[in-house]
């Protein structure tokens, strides 16, 4: 498929690409981290070059643990304390200078955060999601973008989820919502660029 993205209207957003629940201790189970990580990269520096908006977040949990909710209800174990190193962004694809940072309790990047305003102060009406978990922060996300009205796509190949049958679970429920929805990262390379990625380069 060709993707045509409006680079004035569109913002890319990292969820939750954080040094120790996708990248590092494995506090919560990821699938495919290592294979997704070079997708990633790909991805941020395609964003940067064509200078979208482009907006990190990480979950962030006081070390009291009260603001936890109903998280840890399920399969979770507690996570992403403020006091661990291994909350911070992944060092590879940390915010830059010009980036956005924002920290969130929740799983949704919509919810007790600012990011509806911070979207319409930059004029985005379609956002590009990659991150973990697939299942879960990038699926609520892109719910929450769809009953905003926004345009979503969601990036499968640079996304984990907690195991492989959620991951596909996932990416097909947004791809329910949004016809469309689900891309590779070398469609928003080329979207964004006007090039071929090199790993898709190299597969002609």
């Amino acid at each position: 498929m060709t993707l045509n993205l409006n680079l004035n209207s569109t913002a890319l957003i990292l969820v939750d690409m954080q040094g120790g629940s996708v990248f590092g201790d494995g506090t919560l189970p990821h699938t495919s981290t290592k294979e997704t990580l070079p997708n990633a990269k790909q991805v941020l520096a395609a964003a940067r070059a064509a200078k979208l908006p482009i907006i990190h977040f990480k979950e962030v949990h006081r070390k009291e643990m009260v603001d936890f909710g109903r998280e840890l209800d399920g399969a979770e174990p507690v996570h992403c304390l403020e006091t661990w190193e291994s909350t911070n962004y992944y060092w590879e694809l940390a915010p830059i200078d010009g980036e956005f940072a924002i920290s969130k309790r929740r799983y949704s990047c919509f919810f007790g955060t600012d990011l509806e305003i911070l979207l319409r102060g930059l004029k985005v009406d379609t956002v590009v999601l990659m991150g973990g978990m697939t299942n879960v922060c990038v699926h609520y996300t892109a719910a929450d973008a769809h009953q905003r009205d926004y345009h979503f796509h969601v990036i499968e190949d640079c996304c984990s989820g907690s195991d492989w049958d959620a991951h596909w679970a996932a990416l097909t429920a947004m791809e329910y919502l949004q016809t469309g929805a689900r891309i590779f990262h070398t469609d928003f390379v080329e979207a964004v660029t006007g090039e071929r990625s090199p790993a898709l380069q190299e597969s002609l």
